[in-house]
């Protein structure tokens, strides 16, 4: 997932006019702060036309651009609460004048699109498309090289200081970190600038791995990223939080690992100086960096993204192993996810009742869609599923463990992806409940006869504690006895080879019959 991120640019977008829906995009490492108008903005008679005029910023005066009148819209007023992106570019720093903040987010090069040259005149500062979502989202790419060239009244080699450019750079001795500033319950946050990766809507979240401190997921270009709610981990008198308008999710890095931080609303991004950074008390609390208090007197408190969800690192770790994109990974890849990962995280499913299968087997989790049944065959290798060029088997669990049919016809089942060496195979489970931690598995004592002829694929238990606080046995399923014992899978059928040669061993009674039956 971090190298398909890596891959994509980033820009920070802004509403120019609410109206008419039109977004401007800006690439992200030029935007120093995106802030509210602060103050008033002094008028500049003798200047360019589409000069707003000068304001201050902290101990620097900034030359604000009325960008309606930049692009040519007819219209060009304001409202109260209109926002300013603080852009440097060439050693110049210039305030931007929109209607609004809309996100941040990163793009993959194949969404830009270039306009022809010979389309463009004098005075165009617009140098391409970005088009998202099938093109129903057009967001047009501002080019901070010919917004600011000397014909159109502003000169980049103005004789001005160097910018704070940089995530902790310095300007006049000064040093400087920026910060993504979010609400929550009207409290402020902070988060660094480096360790947002984007900012996106709260669209459909999938809740499949939700549980007491995870929401879902979101999917960002085929990724699925782990979201938490700030309500969650954040002092919300209010309870729960109720999505609204304003409501965003923040991308968030941290130690390589990617995921989502739903906030009440993303007020600004800004520029302090680390001076001006007030320490807190020693605690065991080591979530909050310090306290940044602003000109108006309202604090802002700036978070240690690593050390505030440190205890769902383990969950967070386990939900980035389950991939969408890439049918399973290499094995240095194997590795590096058997280091990092906890092997004793479990992923909690239903099929009329509750199993788990070790997370660490896990290689994703998808719709059952497009299953294939092959003609002639028997229930246990009776049908497969084409997996981005690898034929993979389906194994029905309700009927490998002789539960009824569901009640329900129509309802949607999922399938798991599961990976054991180099083998591959679909478990089709009625739903995910989440995804739990255990320390210390059970032996299995004696089955029920209904599941004893499967014992050898049941041999372990785990205590699971569901929302309802009552705990209960959740038997793991041993994916690995089910392939070597009832599903003869031959060494084509290996994730190297796209070609599988099944027969069913389930009739096999020498097999099971070696089992030694378990008592309690």
């Amino acid at each position: 997932m971090v190298s398909s991120l890596q891959a994509d640019r980033r820009f920070a977008s802004f509403t120019l006019h609410q109206e008419q829906t039109i977004e401007l995009a800006i690439d992200a490492e030029s935007v120093l702060e995106a802030t509210p108008v602060n103050g008033h903005i002094q008028a500049f008679p003798t200047g360019a036309d589409f000069l707003e005029g000068f304001m201050l910023l902290r101990d620097d005066t900034i030359p604000v651009v009325n960008m309606k009148k930049r692009i040519g819209l007819t219209t060009y007023e304001y409202a109260a609460d209109a926002k300013i992106a603080v852009i440097c570019q060439n050693g110049l720093r210039l305030g931007l004048l929109f209607d609004d903040i809309k996100d941040v987010l990163r793009v993959p090069q194949s969404c830009i699109h270039p306009i022809h040259p010979g389309l463009l005149n004098d005075n165009s500062i617009i140098s391409g498309l970005i088009k998202l979502d099938a093109g129903r989202r057009i967001l047009e790419l501002l080019d901070l090289n010919m917004l600011i060239k000397s014909p159109s009244g502003i000169d980049a080699a103005a004789g001005q200081d160097s910018p704070v450019s940089h995530d902790n750079a310095s300007k006049n001795g000064k040093r400087y970190a920026r910060f993504v500033v979010f609400s929550n319950s009207e409290q402020e946050y902070g988060v660094p600038v480096n360790q947002t990766q984007e900012i996106t809507f709260l669209s459909k979240i999938d809740d499949v791995f939700k549980n007491d401190h995870i929401d879902g997921a979101v999917q960002l270009r085929g990724q699925s990223i782990a979201v938490l709610s700030s309500a969650r981990l954040l002092p919300n008198p209010d309870g729960r939080r109720q999505a609204g308008e304003n409501t965003r999710v923040l991308i968030l890095n941290s130690d390589d690992l990617h995921y989502g931080m739903i906030v009440d609303e993303i007020r600004e991004i800004i520029s302090v100086d680390q001076n001006e950074i007030k320490p807190v008390p020693q605690s065991t609390n080591k979530a909050v960096s310090g306290i940044y208090q602003r000109p108006n007197g309202k604090n802002v408190m700036l978070i240690r993204v690593e050390n505030l969800i440190m205890s769902q690192q383990h969950v967070l770790r386990a939900m980035d192993r389950l991939k969408s994109q890439a049918v399973g990974p290499t094995n240095s890849e194997q590795t590096r996810c058997n280091r990092t990962a906890d092997d004793r995280c479990y992923l909690i499913f239903s099929i009329s009742r509750n199993f788990a299968i070790e997370l660490s087997e896990i290689q994703e989790i998808i719709e059952s869609r497009d299953i294939l049944v092959i003609p002639g065959s028997s229930d246990l290798d009776g049908r497969v599923l084409n997996l981005r060029g690898c034929i993979v088997p389906v194994v029905n669990l309700r009927v490998f463990y002789g539960f009824a049919e569901s009640p329900d016809p129509h309802h949607e089942t999922k399938l798991i992806i599961v990976r054991n060496q180099a083998r591959v195979v679909a478990l089709e489970v009625d739903r995910i409940i989440t995804i739990y931690k255990q320390v210390q598995p059970q032996k299995t004592p004696s089955l029920n006869p209904q599941l004893s002829s499967r014992k050898d694929t049941l041999d372990r238990l785990i205590e699971f504690a569901g929302d309802s606080g009552l705990k209960e046995h959740v038997l793991v399923v041993n994916v690995g006895a089910i392939l070597d014992n009832h599903l003869r899978m031959t060494t084509s059928n290996r994730i190297d080879n796209p070609i599988i040669n099944l027969e069913e061993s389930d009739h096999d009674s020498d097999r099971t019959a070696q089992q030694p039956e378990q008592t309690v």
